[in-house]
């Protein structure tokens, strides 16, 4: 039996579990629905929507199989999140994985797995679609298209339970959602003895902008600093936007050095874009720095303190990172 390894971005993926409210839809209808439909597409007997957490198998709804708390390590599904598309094995006495696995051993054992892994609002995927089968089968194109199709609506579903945390306009975490986040974030940098940078955004000469081109292109410029941020820093990091101009990013696993150049890299991003697409407004961004050390502890309260306080001390122009 071979153990599913841990992927690079675990801190943030187990982040985003904790925090998607996910764990408490658990036996909710609108997931017995997908679950019942998985069933009629495929015809298979057990189907289920997991979720992986550190060391266990969450169920979040199943029929005909029963896998709560089974061990993460030795699961289909902590295989099939490691992936991007459907793990299928046809036959799983002839998989070099799985042959020797508890589930599959003995004449009731089982023989057929096909998963999709399921993603949350920032792409890490902290769950499985997954169907299963007592005899061996062969999953046709369609069946996987069909499958493909239902991890889609499944999603769909789960970011409903996620809407607390998600700021409508720009797609990121809002406050809430971003102090529960950056916590979880900076208690695994802690446990890892790993630094960590908070890096806190204010646009310039908003309200202006307001003022002078309208709301609509406010908005379009508080759209574009989100796809920037999304697109300069790594998925291991936390994005958020905590009030109307304000963005904050919690960096982990990063020194002062290194944050200084993902802040240049952004400024270098926006000044590209701003002429490529020729913005019918100037967009223009201060930031602060704030640095964790795993040694001195400090609280994200603190941290966030540290870095509005730092934002109000800057002059025009000046870098505080």
């Amino acid at each position: 039996m071979y153990h599913a390894t841990i992927p690079d971005n675990e801190p943030m993926r187990l982040a985003t579990l904790h925090t998607s409210q996910l764990l408490n839809c658990r036996g909710s209808e609108q997931f017995n629905r997908l679950i019942r439909l998985g069933r009629r597409l495929l015809q298979m007997p057990m189907c289920a929507i997991h979720l992986v957490d550190a060391e266990q198998i969450r169920v979040l709804a199943a029929q005909g199989c029963n896998l709560s708390g089974s061990a993460r390590q030795s699961s289909f599904c902590g295989h099939t999140i490691l992936g991007d598309d459907a793990l299928v094995i046809q036959d799983t006495r002839h998989h070099p994985y799985f042959f020797d696995h508890p589930l599959v051993q003995g004449a009731d054992g089982i023989r057929c797995y096909v998963g999709v892994p399921l993603r949350a609002f920032n792409g890490c995927k902290i769950g499985t679609l997954c169907l299963m089968d007592k005899i061996p089968r062969e999953i046709s194109a369609d069946d996987l298209a069909a499958l493909r199709d239902l991890a889609l609506l499944t999603e769909q579903e789960m970011a409903s339970c996620q809407l607390a945390i998600i700021d409508d306009l720009t797609s990121l975490v809002n406050r809430r959602g971003f102090e529960t986040m950056a916590r979880l974030l900076l208690n695994s940098s802690e446990r890892q003895g790993l630094p960590a940078v908070l890096l806190y955004f204010d646009l310039d000469g908003f309200s202006t902008l307001n003022h002078a081109y309208g709301e609509a292109e406010g908005d379009r410029a508080l759209m574009r600093f989100a796809r920037l941020l999304k697109q300069t820093f790594r998925g291991s990091d936390v994005i958020g936007r905590l009030g109307d101009d304000e963005f904050a990013v919690l960096v982990a696993n990063s020194n002062a050095l290194q944050a200084e150049q993902i802040v240049d890299r952004l400024r270098q991003s926006t000044q590209l874009q701003q002429s490529q697409e020729s913005w019918s407004s100037p967009l223009q961004f201060s930031v602060a720095a704030v640095h964790y050390l795993p040694d001195q502890g400090p609280s994200l309260e603190h941290l966030l303190s540290r870095a509005d306080q730092l934002m109000y001390q800057r002059q025009q122009g000046q870098r505080l990172c």
